[in-house]
């Protein structure tokens, strides 16, 4: 509980801040397994089969021209082929086979640049290998094997390729990010041409005695081309140590520079944040008609872009960090329509080379998530105060009454400020907020809460701790929870120095405001890895979680945290987090959640 003074620790950024806002979600209409279209685990056998068919027709592209060689007598073909342009037909078909195996496993991503590639690329393969039937022999297979027309054989996989390619290509539709590629062209040109610059002035500059040979430049040039593209100079011997390096340095740069535009063409599409106005305003629309938690209200912050499903009537808030789309929550929209949205939501993370995740999600929509194949892990627990009971049964205890007496006596009072608030309020404000951000691990953090921002505290309810000379001490935002009957807080500052027990008597008073104004429950927020690994049917990784939670509590006090909650007697409601493709997935999303949080 970063923001409570009665703790020592601060909490990791992943961490919630106390009295962040999240909904309990009570369900009105439970959803189960069947209410939706569950993927069968073959459901991307399609992509399998062109990946490794494009793999396999590689691995073949390589190992061909390591078996076969020129026919023995070959006047006739040596006279229409010369052996350089053969020889330089296999090198291109290794070339070829190598970039296969490296497609393959973009294929596998459903990149649709590796598709286009993967198409051209077999289909020259399969042309070169066609192109010389009948020229070839191979003595090792002849002696174990018989005679076989090899290329007959191994143009079978590329053609394949681009059979299943053809038939399969609505499938590849994971877009790569076009100002990247543009740029890595652009990058790769001007390498190319300092690569062709280099080899030409490094020729020119050789010493007679490195090659035995002067060379002008319109050779030194052509030389340069040849030892960057791997056709090799091999008429040139050298007799130097240096010379042997000097040709070494071509190659390798004629292996870097199409390794660095190949990868370059299928990155992920970069997150740009550009919201239009007229989209969160459409998105609060949806959220007055069918929000169901206070965490719903931090979906209309400016860090947030919408998607929108293909009717208007949902929307999925979210953020995206090391290429995981971050939704805060769940969808929103009609219960009946959730599904297919975050149905269309997967496949446009997908499309864009994204994995999704959902943070702090109650259970209601749980079996909607997994039908789609998406793995949940418990996060923590929401801690919700019904505050007539908290009135009557927990105020008066001993926890709270010694404090609230003195404070109550000396003079301190809590008291309602209403928007909209003026500049010189506004200006007290963040007077308090700048002290506790001096404190020691205090900081703004985002995306699940809201930062201290004039504009937006223009229009809250403020509840400001006044001490006996009318000084502000301390305050807390009330902001909407979507919830009937329900509210919450937001940032929740105080100054350097305060009377001890001033946040519990802050909070008892506020408590008792909401309950006498008609709130029923107050949301305490995330108390994060709180319950996590306990229960009797937890899952694997909720209980390794557990084990963590056990040894960093000593560093970043979780325990403390929900402790200090467990004083206004809560009921814990617990939140998860849904994210894709396993443990990996988990370490990415966990990262991205760090990052969306800290920005």
């Amino acid at each position: 509980m970063s923001e409570n003074p009665d703790l020592d620790s601060s909490t990791p950024s992943v961490e919630q801040p106390e009295f962040t806002s999240a909904g309990t979600g009570t369900r009105a209409h439970p959803l189960t397994p069947a209410d939706v279209e569950r993927d069968g685990p073959l459901a991307d056998w399609p992509i399998w089969l062109v990946s490794g068919t494009t793999l396999l027709a590689g691995l073949i592209g390589i190992v061909q021209p390591l078996l076969v060689r020129v026919e023995k007598h070959p006047k006739l073909y040596s006279a229409l082929v010369p052996y350089e342009l053969y020889h330089l037909s296999k090198s291109i078909e290794i070339g070829f086979a190598l970039l296969l195996i490296y497609l393959s496993f973009n294929l596998l991503r459903k990149k649709r640049a590796a598709w286009w590639m993967a198409m051209l690329i077999n289909g020259l393969s399969a042309t070169l290998q066609l192109l010389r039937i009948g020229s070839e022999h191979s003595a090792w297979i002849a002696k174990r094997i018989g005679a076989i027309d090899l290329p007959n054989y191994s143009a079978i996989p590329p053609m394949l390729a681009c059979v299943f390619l053809i038939i399969l290509r609505n499938r590849f539709r994971v877009k790569s990010e076009s100002r990247s590629i543009r740029l890595a062209l652009v990058t790769s040109t001007v390498l190319v041409t300092v690569a062709i610059g280099y080899g030409t002035l490094g020729f020119w500059l050789l010493d007679k005695i490195d090659f035995g040979v002067n060379f002008d430049l319109k050779s030194c040039f052509e030389r340069a081309i040849n030892g960057i593209t791997q056709l090799g100079n091999q008429d040139l011997t050298a007799r130097t140590r240096y010379a042997k390096w000097f040709i070494e340095s071509l190659q390798m740069v004629g292996f870097v520079t199409p390794i660095f535009i190949a990868a370059s063409l299928f990155r992920p599409i970069n997150y740009k944040l550009n919201t239009h106005p007229r989209e969160r305003h459409l998105a609060e629309e949806i959220l007055n008609k069918y929000g169901r938690t206070s965490l719903d209200r931090y979906k209309l912050l400016p860090d947030k872009s919408y998607f929108f499903s293909k009717d208007g009537e949902c929307f999925i808030a979210y953020k995206t960090e090391v290429s995981i789309a971050l939704s805060l929550g769940d969808p929103v929209g009609p219960t009946e329509k959730l599904s297919e949205a975050t149905k269309q939501f997967l496949d446009h993370c997908h499309e864009n080379g994204w994995n999704c995740a959902f943070m702090q999600v109650p259970a209601d929509f749980l079996p909607l998530y997994e039908s789609l194949n998406l793995d949940v892990l418990k996060i923590g627990e929401d801690g919700v105060v019904e505050l007539e009971k908290f009135c009557k049964e927990i105020a008066g205890k001993k926890t709270f009454k010694g404090t609230v007496k003195k404070l109550d006596r000396d003079g301190y009072v809590v008291v309602k400020s209403s928007a909209p608030h003026s500049d010189e309020e506004l200006n007290e404000l963040q007077a308090v907020s700048d002290e506790w951000l001096s404190l020691p691990g205090r900081r703004e953090r985002g995306f699940s809460l809201g930062k201290f921002d004039k504009s937006e505290l223009r229009n809250d309810t403020i509840y400001k701790l006044v001490d006996p000379n009318g000084k502000m001490l301390a305050f807390v935002n009330q902001v909407r929870s979507y919830k009937a009957g329900e509210t919450t807080i937001d940032l929740m500052r105080h100054r350097v120095e305060v009377p001890n027990g001033a946040m519990d008597f802050l909070f008892v008073k506020l408590l008792t405001m909401l309950k006498d104004e008609g709130y029923t429950h107050f949301s305490l927020g995330l108390a994060a890895l709180s319950g996590v690994g306990t229960e009797s049917d937890a899952t694997l990784q909720e209980r390794a979680v557990h084990r963590i939670y056990e040894h960093m509590n000593r560093f970043f006090s979780y325990k403390g945290l929900r402790n200090y909650k467990a004083k206004f007697g809560p009921e814990w409601v617990s939140r998860y987090l849904v994210y894709e493709s396993g443990t990996p997935g988990l370490v990415r999303t966990t990262i991205a959640i760090a990052k969306a949080t800290e920005d």
